[in-house]
């Protein structure tokens, strides 16, 4: 066993939130990004200490990266919903839990817009305040020293935003624009992936984003590469059901029409799964 991973054991054995011989939650998360209950110990602990940018961090992570028993957990996003966690975050943080909550504040801005009925009329104010929130975040995500995958899946969700504005949007320009968006979009949840290839949620991002574009260029190639995408967020959480549920909808857009089949009640049976291609 590794150093780092029979500190990790120490660890679970002594409780999430607390070290053990000297070895905190952040060293145990910098050998093993993945250890969900790690991060959940760690935001309760910051909650509980007032480090409300810590805790809040913590929450995006789990939120937009674990699997779905850690991401809807009061750890994740039920504590990245919370108004008081989210301001203060925001007034306190910087890098990626001032922009994570920013980008959610500008998602539940939206949100409430579009359930007050008003967003017909004020699809462009909707439009541009997403574009200002891009232009403060990548500021924001300029000036870290290190990329961070919680403030770069925090700029690729409020693109897709952007992108959902554009579509309400009826003008031509703005249907134009939806291809630069959507390829940004990609770019940076690519990105995301590839620092962090075991998380289901960065998997899913990417798998969006490729899916909007397979619709919005269709073409059989981006269908391909959303539904690959969309599997292995499957494989690595297969107790989530919109997975599968996005599988089948991703194969009956794309025409797999046996494949959708195969999808349709849930999925198939493991050993008669399709295999992701390139992995």
């Amino acid at each position: 066993m590794s150093k780092w991973a029979a500190c990790a054991l120490l660890l679970a054995l002594a409780g999430p939130a607390v070290g053990y011989s000297g070895i905190s939650p952040s060293d145990v998360l910098s050998a093993d990004p993945y250890d969900y209950r790690a991060r959940q110990g760690m935001a309760r602990t910051s909650r509980s200490s007032g480090d409300w940018a810590s805790a809040y961090y913590q929450a995006a992570w789990l939120a937009w990266f674990a699997p779905k028993q850690f991401a809807d957990s009061p750890e994740g996003a039920r504590l990245l919903r919370d108004r008081r966690a989210r301001d203060q975050a925001a007034w306190e943080g910087s890098g990626g839990a001032a922009i994570a909550a920013l980008a959610i504040e500008t998602s539940e801005s939206i949100t409430s817009t579009c359930l007050n009925g008003a967003v017909v009329t004020q699809s462009g104010r909707l439009r541009d305040e997403v574009g200002n929130a891009i232009a403060r975040v990548e500021q924001m995500d300029g000036r870290l020293d290190h990329p961070d995958p919680v403030a770069r899946a925090a700029l690729a969700r409020l693109y897709l935003l952007l992108d959902d504005c554009l579509v309400l949007d009826a003008a031509p320009e703005s249907q134009r624009a939806r291809l630069k968006t959507l390829q940004k979009a990609s770019s940076l949840a690519s990105a995301v992936v590839d620092w962090l290839p075991k998380s289901p949620g960065a998997h899913l991002t990417l798998a969006t984003a490729r899916a909007r574009l397979a619709s919005l260029e269709n073409r059989a190639e981006f269908w391909d590469m959303a539904l690959e995408e969309c599997e292995m967020a499957q494989a690595l959480d297969p107790a989530d059901p919109a997975l599968s549920d996005m599988i089948w909808t991703l194969h009956l857009r794309a025409g797999h029409w046996a494949e959708a089949k195969r999808w349709e009640n849930g999925g198939p049976e493991v050993k008669g799964r399709r295999k992701p291609k390139g992995k």
